[in-house]
């Protein structure tokens, strides 16, 4: 079973972001309609998520794709979380995409 425990990953006083435990894959969207750059970004996510997803399909690992907050307000963050016995063949399978 995956479990979507988080924590808080702190990058200075008051400032961080979400990050599940068990997350072998991950990254971020950006705010910004009609922003040629934030929608490149975003489509490239999109399409990063699309492999990840398919190489632990095809490898028979359970996961999740989960959305958390960051103390930006201009992005949110995502992970690709799987259950804790598979984290490193996960991570491993992933190099190629990562």
């Amino acid at each position: 079973m995956v479990s979507l425990k988080k924590h808080f990953v702190h990058t200075d006083a008051w400032r961080g972001y979400e990050e599940y435990d068990n997350s072998v894959a991950g990254g971020s969207f950006l705010a910004g309609y009609g922003d040629p750059y934030a929608e490149s970004h975003n489509k490239d996510e999109m399409e990063r998520i699309k492999n990840v997803k398919a190489i632990l399909k095809k490898n028979k690992i359970s996961h999740k794709l989960a959305h958390a907050r960051t103390s930006n307000v201009f992005s949110n963050t995502y992970d690709i979380v799987v259950d804790k016995e598979n984290v490193q063949k996960a991570k491993k399978l992933l190099k190629s995409v990562m």
